[in-house]
């Protein structure tokens, strides 16, 4: 059961963004909604939400959506868009350190942070990420992914995306436009792994379930061999990527998640439980980890009824869901880290069905567990126009 208190801060959070934000107040104004009503779990669905596309930058109503100044910004977050079009969230500083935060509980309770000594990620260096270009109204942007990396910095930390500038150099020479080359570094991939093993550091791979599934299968291949992996290794997974599409990178098929946990643990000779997955979005501060189930052949997430909660809608009718086991849209309510903007209620592209409302029945964690198994608007991807030999061990 989740106490009164985040009932009466979700209230508050309703009436101060309709007060502050000028296009939630005419939502609200629209559905007639009373902001002086009581809420409880039973009437969560009453709530006036945001949906998802109107942060995205095509549809320009993001700058709307804030509940502060520009010069109070930190900056805009962006989603890792696979079409071009990305959500841009204004944060301030404030906002920024709750969802990091959140995403810090995740990596602590799903993959034991505290004694994680080494990172492997399928992903750019902090400091590329740092430098890519981006400017909305005045105010710098910056990946979503970004922040959340930035919550490992002070880790030994192995990037396995190299920005080329050879070659990106050549091609704006050669064709007179810009256009970034980025390659995973097969080489680098090897020598961590093997001095993990090697000497039995703690270690967390993390980021691309796609590059991860695709590489670790070539490698084997090219090897015939894997790694036996102390006890303390771990693989965190998060922003889906299971229909072979993940931000740039398309894979160009879908991948079975029991095919990949099946994979993954033969390959490093660990267990099915250290792998874990994460679910948030960049429209919303939540984290919330996921486990493998192997009743659902899926990973079962997470959320505490204090930090927020998420009402599911039928897809047609937009009506609210009060059944486990149905599929539909899911909306995140939380009056936590949107002081900045209007985030206290957003419908999201994800189709969710909860699996229990109060109650794992497989690990014995409190709260609402709920499965993803689709998306409304498919991931159909620009492909890899900015990489070049992303699977190097083919």
């Amino acid at each position: 059961m989740a106490s009164q208190i985040i009932f009466n801060d979700l209230r508050n959070e309703v009436e101060a963004t309709s007060n502050d934000c000028k296009l939630y107040k005419q939502i609200c104004e629209e559905t007639e909604y009373d902001l002086d009503q009581t809420i409880k779990e039973s009437n969560l669905d009453e709530i006036p939400y945001i949906n998802w596309n109107y942060f995205k930058e095509s549809n320009g109503k993001f700058p709307e959506l804030l509940r502060i100044p520009y010069n109070k910004l930190a900056y805009w977050t962006l989603s890792s868009s696979t079409t071009g079009d990305p959500s841009l969230i204004g944060r301030d500083t404030e906002d920024i350190e709750v969802f990091k935060n959140n995403y810090k509980k995740v990596f602590e309770e799903f993959s034991n942070m505290h004694i994680i000594k080494r990172l492997i990620l399928f992903a750019p260096s902090l400091a590329f990420m740092n430098k890519m270009p981006g400017e909305w109204h005045g105010k710098r942007g910056f990946l979503f992914y970004r922040d959340i990396t930035d919550i490992w910095k002070n880790y030994h930390i192995d990037y396995l995306l190299k920005f080329k500038l050879v070659k990106t150099v050549s091609y704006i020479m050669s064709h007179f436009k810009k256009k970034v080359f980025i390659e995973l570094d097969g080489k680098l991939m090897e020598k961590s792994l093997k001095e993990v093993e090697s000497k039995q550091i703690p270690t967390l791979v993390a980021n691309s379930a796609p590059l991860m599934f695709q590489n670790f299968k070539d490698y084997y291949k090219k090897h015939n061999q894997g790694f036996s992996m102390p006890e303390t290794f771990r693989i965190q997974l998060g922003g889906g990527g299971w229909d072979g599409i993940k931000g740039r990178v398309k894979l160009g098929y879908k991948i079975n998640k029991a095919e990949f946990m099946e994979t993954i643990s033969d390959f490093f000779n660990i267990p099915y439980q250290n792998i874990a997955d994460n679910y948030g979005a960049t429209e919303v501060p939540i984290a919330c980890g996921g486990h493998w189930s192997k009743k659902y052949e899926d990973f079962l997430f997470h959320l505490d009824k204090n930090e927020a909660h998420i009402v599911i809608r039928e897809i047609g009718s937009l009506e609210r869901i009060k059944k486990t086991n149905e599929p539909g849209i899911i909306e995140v309510l939380t009056p936590y880290g949107v002081k900045s903007y209007a985030g206290v209620a957003v419908m999201l592209d994800d189709i969710v069905e909860i699996v229990d409302f109060n109650k794992c029945s497989e690990c014995g964690r409190e709260g609402i567990v709920f499965r993803i198994t689709g998306r409304m608007t498919p991931d159909i991807g620009k492909g890899c126009s900015s990489f070049t030999n992303l699977y190097p061990f083919k």
